[in-house]
């Protein structure tokens, strides 16, 4: 009893291999994305780099040794001797520079920022991932709804095709009827092999973020009615949004820039500390050495490297002040696509498919029983397939807008949704 409960057991469960896939969500295609995009592998890279650079910035230069021999005869009789000469010293030493305190400072600045605008990068291109992983999927979904919908109405085209034949053998319509009939299911065919196209593409599309998983099913489109931060609020932070970081932190480090050439008015300094070996008849030596810069010719060195920092620094407002405005544009299209597709894919739920639906049914009964032509049952069918096709792109567009607004913001990025 004990094997065949056993047995019984490992044929019922399934094996490795034979189940079905788990079906692909929207937001863990995005988490599988975030996580194999090279992209943001190479973001991280230079970001961990930044950051190692920060650390060693405006650190004093390492000390350095000196060693050698002063005052060495070359001819007489002392030549090239290291001990009769009094003069003749072998020497051994350190030598510590000391750049200005304000330019050590000026340097910390900047690589502090340099690490910043690295990950502000990463950030952005989370997003971009992010976002272009979204709508691959949600063209994908909108395709397969779609081409599931008309697969719907194809039972209906090949009834009313059957019609006419049935009708043309029994002398009850012509050949141009029933030619019409095979011309109306032959362009219902294109449609849907269209559609098919479009589908593989997204799939092609998604391949590209997330591999192979991008063949497994998807899931049920989410809705695309919410949004993670009300519309009036996106309009009012559009200045914090993540992808405009970049830009701001490029204007502070063009401020690091400016600091650090007037940094360079501050003079650096150097001591050097030696000890000199001379013969046995004279005694050893002890020498301190200081050295300063004088910047005393800052009008041609100094001042026009100061003059293009600041230029440069107003280049870099400008371009932050030309990319808030163009983010802003763009926030707002998307606000108004997202709120018509909205309201366009309410009326077409709502009046025009079950119009539809209804026209296409009734059309078809009344031509079953002689009571119409059959150019109307065709006409009703295919502005069926029609509707059905423009609420799949109303939807995709829908979809495009709302994973754009979804993802403006890292924190809504979701890294941890299992996949």
């Amino acid at each position: 009893m004990k094997r065949l409960t056993a047995l019984f057991v490992l044929l019922a469960s399934p094996l490795p291999g034979l189940t079905a896939e788990e079906p692909l969500s929207l937001d863990g295609a995005v988490a599988l994305a975030l996580e194999r995009a090279p992209q943001v592998a190479a973001r991280d890279a230079a970001r961990e780099a930044a950051a190692s650079l920060a650390t060693s910035a405006g650190r004093l230069p390492d000390p350095q040794a000196l060693f050698g021999v002063d005052n060495l005869p070359l001819n007489g009789p002392d030549a090239g001797s290291l001990t009769r000469d009094f003069m003749t010293m072998r020497k051994i030493g350190v030598m510590q520079e000391f750049p200005s305190a304000a330019g050590r400072r000026a340097q910390r600045a900047r690589a502090t920022t340099d690490a910043r605008i690295a990950a502000a990068e990463l950030a952005v291109t989370q997003l971009d991932v992010a976002r272009a992983t979204a709508q691959a999927w949600i063209q994908r979904a909108t395709a397969a709804d779609a081409t599931h919908a008309l697969r719907a109405l194809e039972e209906d085209f090949t009834l009313g095709t059957a019609a006419a034949r049935g009708a043309l053998r029994a002398g009850r319509s012509s050949a141009v009827e029933a030619l019409e009939a095979e011309a109306a299911i032959a362009r219902f065919h294109n449609r849907l092999l269209q559609l098919e196209g479009a589908q593989r593409q997204a799939d092609v599309e998604l391949e590209r973020w997330i591999g192979a998983d991008a063949q497994r099913p998807a899931q049920a489109l989410p809705g695309f009615d919410q949004l993670p931060v009300q519309a009036a609020l996106l309009r009012e932070s559009v200045h914090q949004h993540t992808s405009l970081a970049p830009y701001d932190l490029r204007v502070d480090a063009a401020r690091d820039d400016v600091e650090l050439a007037r940094a360079a008015r501050h003079p650096d300094w150097s001591v050097e500390l030696s000890y000199a070996k001379r013969g046995p008849d004279y005694s050893d030596m002890a020498a301190l050495e200081f050295r300063v810069d004088l910047p005393l010719f800052a009008r041609n060195r100094q001042n026009p490297l100061i003059a293009a920092r600041s230029a440069a620094l107003r280049a870099s407002e400008s371009e932050r002040d030309a990319e808030l405005r163009m983010h802003d544009a763009e926030l707002h299209h998307m606000l108004v696509d997202w709120e018509r597709t909205g309201a366009q894919l309410e009326h077409t739920d709502r009046e025009l498919v079950p119009l539809a639906r209804e026209r296409s049914r009734a059309a078809l009964s009344a031509y079953r029983a002689g009571q119409s032509p059959l150019r109307s049952a065709l006409d009703a069918f295919e502005d069926e397939s029609d509707i059905l096709v423009d609420r799949a792109m109303l939807q995709n567009e829908r979809g495009a807008a709302w994973a754009f607004l979804r993802y403006l913001e890292s924190q809504h990025l979701h890294p941890a949704d299992t996949p």
